[in-house]
């Protein structure tokens, strides 16, 4: 059976840091994260909406039999 490999206290230091910015940003990662997919959202809302108003000024969208 082999021993673990010892680290430098340097080095365990470093991982604590790194452990502690790891749990301290994954709140905020996860907030950025939801902000970009409400703006990635709106984005294609606002697109679809554009395309669609497009579609309807050109004359493409058929509207026979929905008046009634």
């Amino acid at each position: 059976m082999t021993t673990p490999a010892r680290l430098s206290p340097i080095a365990g230091l470093f991982n604590a840091l790194l452990r502690l910015y790891i749990r301290r940003a994954r709140p905020v990662i996860s907030a950025q994260q939801q902000a970009l997919d409400e703006a990635r959202n709106l984005n294609h809302r606002l697109t679809t909406a554009r395309d669609f108003a497009a579609s309807d000024n050109a004359g493409y969208i058929d509207r026979t039999g929905l008046e009634a």
